[in-house]
């Protein structure tokens, strides 16, 4: 079972891969938290592998350019995490928020679910 600074920092690392505009880089981080049978889950989509969501993931940085990520809490036990999100423009107020429930296997994501909250106007 993964210790919680484990988790945070995976958490962590999932976050900085929606804020990765470098596709290499972006890439890299994905195969460093991602197991290879990850699936991404969300209102909008269902990403199934490393390669679908990080599509999914630059499809949202063109859609939404210029805007961050912020990690929330971060809340976990049992190989499940818990975290809020937001993001927005750096250095203004979010104008999104949400939370994503993370399942961890073997130290990777096998599975992410994401929740909106609020969504930009």
């Amino acid at each position: 079972m993964e210790s919680a600074e484990t988790v945070s920092r995976t958490a962590a690392v999932y976050i900085s891969i929606w804020n990765e505009r470098d596709p290499r880089a972006r890439r890299a981080l994905g195969n460093e938290v991602f197991a290879p049978h990850a699936v991404y889950t969300d209102p909008a989509t269902v990403a199934e592998g490393v390669s679908a969501i990080d599509s999914y993931i630059a499809g949202w940085q063109e859609q939404f350019a210029g805007m961050v990520f912020r990690l929330g809490e971060v809340r976990a036990h049992h190989g499940l995490a818990h975290f809020d999100w937001s993001f927005g423009r750096p250095g203004e107020p979010a104008v999104g928020d949400g939370w994503d429930v993370m399942v961890l296997e073997n130290g990777g994501i096998s599975r992410i679910y994401g929740f909106f909250a609020q969504g930009p106007s």
